[in-house]
């Protein structure tokens, strides 16, 4: 028997919400202005909620309640901060947001004006719509679900109301979202996926990719021993991240010495070269649950062997994974981060449990392997002291060298959201970011979103085969957005450091406003973090060899 649909409240601060989209990528800002029907199934079809299996159908919403929150007078240039906002070149961003309430209409919403109050154009709409959702606590109508579309942390106590009454919530949130605000709700739908699954913009398929895109592409030859080659090496060694391919492409010359115009054989991208090769080799089957971090496979040659391992070969497979990726990280590696790296480059496992049901961290220590030791000290790390002596984990830990960085790391992740980069993956990505921004200066018919910016950084980051994912790299364009990083400033303006000292400037300010205070050392232990002094160790930490 079908389950009952969830009785639902919808609310939708526009201008909080357009302002967001308009920023990263303008056509899906209005398309969320134009068609609000189209995301409204998005909901009502229950697609926000995650953690269904494939075979189970998520519980349809019935939307009693449609209210959206819209300034009359409003518009892209007040309501949008930073150079993002010129969006694509020729847009009038003078014009006002009235014109949109009648397509909400339409689809069965009621539009509450929310004027400027103050003649700094501070309008009423967040104060507004928290009494609305209040009042609905108290309907006869027993609301099971609440959702709110804004990103916006002054919601933060609402949230925590509707949880004392026992209602569900979700949330749709950007990468700089509040830890406070995301804790609060049971449910966020991250802007990109909102974007994609919601709205339906996603990249072309292979088939209908314009010749221009591909520049007139790389020959059919090369492209074709490209697919057989990357076909052989996942078949013999398993699934992989994408980024985890380019050895495969260095064995071709067209690859390492590209003539004009054929950058990645010919494709302009990574993904896009990949979903061309899938395209080419049915057998190749890419992995986009994580959009920020594709995975690529291939199907066996045969049809045995489709049953899942048992939990004694997939833990082996688990462990020899977690040593290849240990043997490549000089520091201690969160766990957090590590159980991500594992399921990346093991993508069978899904979000299912660890063999046996075990933690995680247990399960590396059960392991009993030498180059594999697990660190107790909060938030848990592991380390292979065998590839890394210098490092060795199993010292005291006063004298363990990392151990104040990482927990400084630890906190500062924890109140603010930064990904928990290495300092050389910081500097790659500010010198990436550096060297894009310089390449398209003065180039007016870019379009300067952040949607554009954080797939051409991604991409240059990938070249150099460097686990720094997508999401990663939205959070640092927006904390410079958000710290007032001139975009469009001469190229001497657009340096690693002037990027460094502005996102470590931003850093610092969401950790003042967290109310986490730094000490001088910890201060310089942040600017040691992000800014990779690359300071000396002391001669203790690496002696020299004893000759036996």
């Amino acid at each position: 028997m079908p389950e009952a649909p969830i009785r639902t409240a919808l609310f939708v601060d526009f201008d909080q919400v357009y302002g967001g989209l308009y920023r990263i990528r303008p056509e899906a800002a209005e398309r969320f202005a134009t068609q609000p029907d189209k995301w409204l199934r998005f909901f009502e079809e229950g697609r926000h909620v995650g953690g269904f299996d494939d075979n189970e159908d998520p519980t349809q919403r019935v939307i009693l309640v449609r209210k959206c929150y819209l300034n009359p007078v409003g518009s892209v240039r007040n309501s949008t901060p930073g150079p993002f906002r010129n969006g694509v070149p020729g847009r009038d961003t003078a014009e006002s947001f009235s014109k949109y309430r009648a397509y909400f209409t339409r689809a069965a919403f009621s539009v509450v004006d929310c004027p400027p109050l103050t003649s700094r154009g501070k309008n009423s709409a967040d104060i507004v719509m928290a009494m609305d959702i209040i009042d609905a606590l108290g309907h006869k109508t027993h609301f099971e679900e609440f959702i709110i579309l804004s990103g916006d942390a002054d919601f933060t106590p609402v949230l925590l109301r509707l949880r004392e009454h026992d209602r569900a919530t979700t949330i749709l949130g950007d990468t700089l979202v509040a830890a406070a605000y995301r804790a609060a709700c049971d449910n966020q739908v991250r802007q990109q996926d909102f974007i994609e699954q919601a709205m339906g913009l996603t990249a072309p398929p292979p088939g209908a990719r314009d010749e221009e895109d591909r520049i007139n592409g790389a020959r059919p030859s090369v492209i074709t021993n490209v697919t057989q080659a990357v076909t052989l090496y996942l078949r013999q060694g398993g699934p992989r991240p994408i980024n985890h391919l380019i050895p495969v492409f260095n064995g071709f010359p067209e690859f390492v010495y590209p003539a004009d115009g054929l950058k990645w054989f010919g494709y302009g991208s990574l993904t896009r070269l990949v979903e061309e090769m899938a395209h080419r080799e049915p057998a190749l089957q890419i992995d986009k649950s994580d959009p920020s971090f594709w995975v690529l496979s291939c199907l066996p040659a045969s049809e045995d062997g489709d049953q899942s391992p048992d939990d004694t070969e997939l833990t082996a497979r688990i462990i020899s994974c977690v040593r290849e990726i240990l043997a490549q990280e000089p520091e201690p590696v969160p766990l957090a981060r590590l159980g991500q790296l594992v399921r990346h480059d093991l993508p069978e496992l899904g979000d299912a449990d660890w063999p046996g049901g075990a933690r995680f961290a247990d399960l590396l220590r059960d392991a009993r392997d030498p180059h594999i030791v697990v660190l107790p000290e909060p938030p848990g790390y592991a380390h292979d002291p065998i590839a890394h002596p210098a490092n060795d984990v199993r010292q005291p830990a006063d004298t363990e060298p990392g151990t104040a960085m990482r927990g400084l790391v630890a906190k500062i992740t924890q109140v603010s959201g930064c990904p928990a980069l290495r300092p050389d993956e910081f500097r790659l990505l500010f010198e990436q970011i550096a060297a894009e921004l310089q390449q398209l200066n003065g180039a007016p018919a870019v379009p300067w979103t952040q949607w554009y910016l954080a797939s051409a950084v991604y991409e240059r980051c990938a070249e150099h085969g460097a686990r720094i994912t997508r999401d990663a790299v939205s959070y640092i364009l927006t904390s410079l957005e958000n710290a007032g990083y001139n975009w469009h400033a001469g190229v001497d303006y657009h340096t690693r450091d002037n990027l460094t000292e502005t996102f470590l400037d931003n850093v610092e300010a969401l950790c003042e406003g967290a109310r986490l205070e730094l000490s001088d050392d910890e201060l310089t232990l942040l600017e040691d973090w992000i800014c990779d002094t690359q300071i000396e160790p002391p001669a203790s930490i690496n002696p020299s060899p004893v000759e036996p």
